[in-house]
């Protein structure tokens, strides 16, 4: 069992470097998002006020520095 953690706690570190690494596997989480998002609300206009504060955060939240 400890190493199945072990291991698991090793795949979800990798997972995550790739993913603050690799600016279209975010961009794709963030698409997913807000279609998942589209089809429980189903507001388009709220979609666009989420995918909106979405993107506004995370372009401040990489902004610690570097410039945009």
């Amino acid at each position: 069992m400890d190493n199945f953690i072990q291991v698991t706690s090793t795949k979800l570190k990798e997972w995550g470097a790739l993913f603050q690494s690799q600016r279209k596997i975010q961009l794709g989480a963030l698409a997913v998002y807000l279609l998942f998002w589209l089809f429980s609300s189903g507001s388009l206009s709220t979609t666009i006020w989420v995918g909106i504060g979405v993107g506004l955060g995370w372009m401040l939240g990489r902004g610690g520095g570097q410039n945009i």
